[in-house]
């Protein structure tokens, strides 16, 4: 537990790190502090899981097995006497199927597929060094492939050469930010209206937008998009920036009055 008298869970947590002894452990942070930057502090020192309490008894049973079975994984593949072939996502989640090869300094390609859309991870030493899904690419086909429930995987060779790069940084960062940006889009795809929903510029859309502050460039490609009418899924395809960031911005756009969404 986070709140615990004389030492604090962080505290405990880096003491039983810091010992090589105990270094391997498994850790899930269980607490009432269900805010997003103290989660996030939680991931950003190494925990493997975050549990915010009231919680079911059956949903952290599910926990601590996945941690256990993704520990196992890590164990085995550092003998070398199994390979990261192939499964589906609803048994080991892409993000830590991407965390077991980061942290094995893993050369290859994740190939994934789900509801006929395929998608594919490159890895090089243990580095996300490019990721597409369907039309998109980098970081926002990461992104979006995190939040993919249902998807079969295959982890397959590299080969001689990477085919692209698109990504660039520490994958533990890249799976941070991942994690924090399918969050984003989890609250946001409550409000945003159907995909297929047209979106155009309201007839005051000028003068809405006068006089205030510069909107960001998520809005910016939205409204230019809406300029000749385009779909909302059109939209988040055709943007290249992550899908949190544009549905955000066709909800704040259409809350102001600056778009119209019709049949």
């Amino acid at each position: 537990d986070v709140l615990m008298p004389v030492m604090d869970g962080w505290a405990l947590f880096e003491e039983v790190r810091r010992r090589p002894e105990t270094a391997e452990v498994p850790f899930l942070f269980l607490t009432v502090e269900g805010d997003l930057p103290k989660r996030l502090r939680g991931f950003h020192l190494g925990a493997d899981d975050y549990v915010t309490k009231p919680f079911a008894v059956e949903e952290l049973h599910a926990r601590v097995e996945r941690i256990v079975a993704r520990r196992e994984q890590v164990a085995r593949a550092r003998r070398g006497d199994e390979a990261l072939l192939g499964g589906s996502v609803a048994h080991l989640a892409i993000s830590d199927l991407l965390q077991i090869l980061a942290l094995n300094g893993k050369d290859g390609i994740v190939r994934l597929e789900q509801a006929g859309v395929e998608g594919a991870i490159v890895f090089e030493r243990g580095n996300i060094v490019h990721a597409s899904c369907g039309a998109a690419r980098g970081r926002k086909a990461l992104f979006r492939m995190f939040g993919w429930s249902e998807a079969l995987f295959r982890v397959l060779p590299l080969g001689d050469r990477v085919p692209e790069r698109t990504i660039e940084g520490p994958a533990t960062n890249l799976l941070m930010d991942g994690l924090v940006s399918l969050d984003e889009w989890n609250r946001w795809k409550e409000t945003l209206p159907p995909l297929d929903t047209v979106l155009s510029l309201a007839p005051d859309a000028r003068a809405r937008l006068s006089g205030g502050p510069m909107p960001p460039r998520a809005a910016l490609d939205v409204l230019a998009r809406a300029r000749e009418g385009t779909t909302v899924q059109e939209a988040l395809d055709g943007i290249p920036i992550e899908d949190a960031a544009v549905a955000e911005a066709i909800c704040a756009l259409l809350t102001d009055g600056v778009l119209r969404g019709g049949a």
